[in-house]
This record gives structure tokens, sequence and C-alpha cells, in this order.
């Protein structure tokens, strides 16, 4: 308990939430780093729900297919899904499973409690098939009962946070999930006119979302996309392809985004560091690394002061395995190489530890080392410039600067 009220003051400094996140983002010299977490954190993380008009299960070859949405959904059942005891309440979660979401994506579910699934097989099978999918599978973006969640947080909070918006799936994701992955890619050589198609229509949707937002009193300041576009070692695709295809995509997001007043953010896992430059000519205010070293300091150095970057204690690392004082020394390395002195960094609290495994000792050692080395005017000024490992081994933190000169 002392550790949380700690934690809660350490949010009280000269800044409030709003305006260190907004320091942050613009390199404007925030008091400390801005948190995203969901104990107190300077961003309100405010999910969307599927829209209470849609029907999971109802449709013809939707047979077997549960809904793909957090526990507490209230589901209208078809009758192919009642009066069967393993179904009974949610049950029907704890046994392997096919879920459907409203894009008609489909996700295969192992009834672990601790994931929430992965992509299944394809939906739309064969591009000529487009129009039919999308004219079954078309969510509408002008719909008001997906704030439900949103308004009874925000009717919660008194305080002035930075309303980060979380969009869910961004077009890439939702497009390689529909095709299939392996299919997706390929057919960015195979057939671009109609992955191109499909992004676009992707897009649309996002940009009539975004303005619906701001016309229903949400008051967004940022919007927040969920973009996994690299494996362990490069993008999925190579920069020169990713630009041809994704310029007009994000482009339009990151600039409808800017012309609603808010900034625009991305997540990504994987080693993306290369399309970093694409990202930052097309203006995107903010990304998001769960394990930064999957891209590696060294590899995003050249892109500090240039774009905001979140950061999550590395989670296939240091954050499940290593001891609580690595991971306090682990912050100031994330304050030192993803930011810099007039900011230019964010703390980001992955929101499933469990799922990560990672130890509640590791989540309140995150905690600690932001209150040591994330607070700027607490930090020596020559560790800015103390020299940082060329090579860095994914299960090793280096030590902290020298205290004195």
């Amino acid at each position: 308990m002392e550790d949380l009220i700690l934690y809660r003051l350490f949010f009280i400094l000269t800044m409030n939430s709003l305006e260190r996140v907004k320091a942050a983002i613009h390199f404007k010299k925030p008091d400390r780093a801005p948190v995203i977490d969901l104990i107190g954190g300077d961003a309100i993380m405010l999910p969307l729900i599927p829209s209470q008009k849609w029907r999971p299960g109802w449709l013809e070859g939707e047979e077997g297919l549960f809904p793909h949405i957090g526990r507490g959904y209230k589901w209208n059942r078809p009758d192919w899904a009642k009066n069967i005891p393993e179904y009974e309440g949610e049950s029907w979660r704890t046994i392997p499973h096919e879920e459907i979401d409203e894009w008609g994506c489909i996700w295969n579910l192992s009834g672990r409690e601790d994931n929430m699934g992965h992509p299944g097989r394809p939906a739309l099978k064969d591009w000529a098939d487009f129009d039919e999918h999308f004219e079954k599978y078309n969510p509408d973006p002008n719909d008001a009962s997906r704030f439900k969640i949103i308004r009874a947080i925000q009717n919660t909070v008194k305080e002035e946070k930075y309303n980060l918006v979380l969009m869910d799936f961004g077009p890439f994701e939702v497009a390689s999930k529909t095709i299939g992955f392996s299919q997706y890619l390929m057919d960015h050589r195979r057939h671009p006119q109609e992955v191109k198609k499909i992004l676009k229509h992707i897009t649309s949707y996002q940009v009539k979302m975004m303005e619906f937002i701001t016309k229903n009193d949400i008051n967004p300041h940022g919007f927040l996309i969920y973009e996994d576009l690299g494996e362990q070692n490069n993008p999925y695709l190579n920069p020169k392809v990713f630009k041809k295809f994704y310029e007009p995509v994000y482009k339009t997001l990151i600039d409808k985004a800017h012309e609603l007043a808010c900034e625009y953010h991305i997540h990504s896992c994987g080693k993306i560091d290369k399309l970093l430059p694409a990202f930052i000519e097309w203006g995107l205010d903010g990304i998001e690394f769960d394990s930064p070293r999957m891209s590696g300091y060294p590899n995003l150095a050249p892109y500090r002061g240039k774009i905001m970057m979140w950061g999550c204690i590395n989670i296939q690392s240091v954050y499940p395995n290593g001891t609580k004082e690595e991971v306090q020394r682990e912050v100031w390395h994330m304050v030192r190489n993803l930011g810099t002195k007039d900011g230019g960094f964010g703390a980001y609290f992955y929101p499933q530890p469990k799922d990560i495994r990672a130890p509640n000792r590791n989540i309140i050692a995150f905690r600690r080392g932001l209150k040591k080395y994330s607070v700027y005017s607490e930090i020596p000024s020559h560790w800015w410039d103390h020299p940082v490992p060329e090579v860095w081994k994914d299960n090793e933190v280096p030590p902290l600067p020298p205290v004195t000169i």
C-alpha cells in the first residue's frame, strides 16, 4: 500500500498529466517521463467496444463461431449455442473453440484464460469475394454504442489526463487477419491492387471513426492503433515496399488526427526500426514498443528526438526474467536510449502482465525505477553523455553511470 501511495504522489510534480504527455511528445521539457498505466497513469486508455447491433454467430456460415470479445459481453445467442451444457454462461471460453470479430476474422482459442487467441483460417479466401465479404462484415463507424466503456471511464476520472482512444487493430492487422497472414504478404506482389483496395477500405473506416469520436464529447487527445509490423529480426515488408503500399494508409490517418487537433500513436511488436524513417516523414507522433530491445537501442538511437517512443521493460527478457534491481536499472536505459533530456520517452505498463509471466515484484520495480530515474531535474547532467554499450544482450542490464564524474 505504501508503494502505491508513493506511486500516486509521484504523479504530482509541476505539470498536470495532460501537459506532461504533450510536453514529452513535442520535446518541450516535461518534468518527468509520462506513464501509460491502468493504475493512475498520465493517460487514460479509452477502449472502443463492438457495436451493440453486432450479432456474432447468427449469419449463415457462422455456426460454431463464438464472439471475439472479453468477458462480460452480453451475447444474444443463436440457436446453435443454446441448451448445450459446455456452452452455459461463459464456460465455452474454457474449451478449444473458434471466435469471430466484427470484420469477420476468425480466431483460434485454446481454452486457456490467459491469452486473446491467435488468428485462424482466412475469412476472405478469394479476392473475387471481396464485395460479398465486406457487405456482410462492414462495421458502422458512426455508432455511439461503441462508447459505453469510454463514457464509464471518463465519468470516474476527475483529473485532467491525456485521453488516448484505443482504435484496436490498424489496417495492416485487419487486412492480414482477413486474408490470412502469409497469403496477405505474398499478395503485395501477386495482387497489389487488391491489397491497396482492402487497405483503402479499412483506412476509410478508421478516418470516419475518428471524426465521429470527436463529435461525441469524448474529447480525445490522441489515437492509438495496434499494428505488429515485424518479426524478431526484421519488418515483415522491406522499407521500399512498405512505403509504397502504406504511405496512403498511415499518412491519411496521421493527417486526420492532426486535423482533429490530436496526436497519432502506433503500437508495434517486432524489429521495425527500419520503418521509422517513413513514419517520421509521415508525421507519426508516437511509437510504442512492448519490447524495445527487439529493435535494439543502437538501432533506435538515430531517431531519438525525432519521434516520441513509449516503452515497456522488455517483455521478452528483462520484465519476466530479470531481478527487481535489473528492472529498475533498465528504466534509466529506456529514458536514456529512447528519449532525450528534453523529453520524447514515455513508460508503458503492459496491461496483461500475467500473459507474459511478469512477476509482481518486477511491476513494482518498474514503478520504483520511474521514481528514481525519470524525473528530469534529478538526473545527473553527465549521465546523458555517459557512453552507452555498443552491444546489448537481452538477458543483461548494464550498470548505471557513476553518480559523480
